[in-house]
């Protein structure tokens, strides 16, 4: 049988809190301070002879900061992504680069909403769309500008991570909350959402030739989902990162109200609306990082591993696979590397990879072309920062992936530039 998920995800807000490094203020007063911060960042890129120009991971947030009371800090972040350079063209969508389904084709679309408190003692509480605890430790080899992200479990499903959580999580709840420790630092972050998207399930011949299974809407969903992360960071030298995260999501099929289709005729015709369909499963994947050094080009040598292992979270392309779904079993890894010298730290190169290949002996029999899925890139690259808000780079990828993986990967060479609000 052959299944096809079209997920459907959940209008929701969008926000992020990250560094206020060239954060802006708008407005500040006893009460509020109103800031904004973001940056501009396109390339040029050829791909197997053909160069265009594509947009980057531009993005615009606006946020709010408001002193409550007892050393409480709360707030709210609103960041939307920008395509400024094609918004009508076909783009590749990958790594930090990614949108929601649905959002690739817009203009400007929202990437995080989220509200905070947060507390010296009883750490931060986060509601909303953000990055979820997940990232805490994936994030250390996301630092690539044309490409990258594509191996660590993070962009599940080819988005954003939001449905599964992975990501810039959907109508998440967290809490994260650091400790001193001798000769460093320890931090834990959980993470809760209840459903975060429905599932249109079609099972194509389940109950004969010709028949069509369909589950009805709001039946069949991603439900709850956790996440938990933690992360130490040692002061060894200019800095030892190790950390480990876990993000599951319960896929919820099960209804005894199934809509079953004959195809047969020349038009649809409704035979029973009672199939009892049972398919509930998990999607988790779980991550192990270490890094070394200050941080992504920063003076001197930072070097960062993620390796990762999922179940049911990455998805080959339609058609691939002959009587299963196309969800598979993963394992991957992930790096980067850069080396940062020169006045003002103003020149880096950088490199690494992104692997992975499918861990599933089911979905790989099944597969109409090839006995496995494989993806691998292998990156260089050079920065040049002009300033602290300008920044050039020209970065290149070797592809080494197999056919099904193609259309995630291939050989480029990519000129760009970024500017920092």
């Amino acid at each position: 049988m052959n299944i096809h998920f079209r997920i459907q995800l959940l209008a929701a807000a969008t926000l992020l809190a990250t560094s206020n490094a060239h954060a802006v203020p708008i407005y500040q007063s006893n009460e509020v301070t109103l800031y904004m911060e973001g940056y501009f960042t396109a390339h040029m890129i050829n791909i197997e002879g053909d160069t265009q120009m594509r947009d980057g991971a531009s993005r615009i947030r606006i946020g709010l900061n408001i002193p409550a009371y007892d050393n409480w800090d709360a707030g709210m972040n609103l960041e939307w992504g920008v395509r400024a350079i094609s918004s009508a063209q076909d783009l590749i969508i990958q790594g930090d680069q990614q949108a929601a389904p649905g959002d690739e084709r817009q203009s400007l679309y929202l990437r995080q909403g989220h509200a905070f408190a947060k507390h010296p003692t009883w750490g931060e509480f986060t509601l909303g769309k953000q990055w979820g605890v997940y990232y805490e430790v994936t994030y250390i080899t996301d630092w690539y500008h044309a490409s990258g992200g594509l191996a660590s479990g993070t962009y599940a499903l080819g988005s954003d991570g939001g449905t599964t959580g992975s990501g810039r999580a959907d109508s998440a709840i967290t809490w994260r909350k650091t400790w001193k420790v001798d000769a460093g630092e320890f931090k834990i972050g959980v993470q809760y959402a209840a459903h975060v998207a429905d599932l249109n399930l079609s099972v194509n011949d389940v109950a004969g030739p010709d028949t069509l299974l369909t589950c009805p809407p709001g039946d069949c969903e991603y439900g709850i989902n956790h996440s938990i992360a933690a992360v130490y960071r040692a002061d060894i030298g200019k800095g030892l990162f190790i950390g480990a995260a876990y993000n599951r999501v319960k896929l919820d099929v099960s209804t005894d109200n199934g809509i079953l289709i004959d195809l047969a005729g020349d038009t649809e015709e409704i035979i029973r609306t009672d199939f009892p369909i049972r398919a509930s499963s998990n999607n988790w994947t779980t991550a192990l990082g270490m890094y070394y050094g200050g941080e992504a080009y920063s003076k001197g040598f930072y070097g960062a591993l993620v390796m990762q292992r999922s179940q049911n979270n990455e998805l080959a392309p339609t058609g691939s696979v002959m009587g299963i779904t196309n969800f598979f079993d993963a394992k991957g890894s992930e790096s980067f590397m850069s080396y940062t010298w020169g006045r003002d730290n103003c020149y880096s190169i950088y490199g690494g990879h992104n692997y992975l290949v499918s861990d599933d002996p089911t979905f790989e029999a099944a597969l109409v072309e090839g006995n496995r899925y494989k993806l691998a890139l292998y990156y260089f690259g050079f920065q040049y920062r002009w300033n602290e808000r300008i920044t050039l780079f020209f970065e290149n990828a070797v592809d080494d992936s197999n056919e099904l993986a193609t259309p995630l990967g291939d050989h480029f060479s990519a000129v760009g530039f970024r500017v920092d609000i």
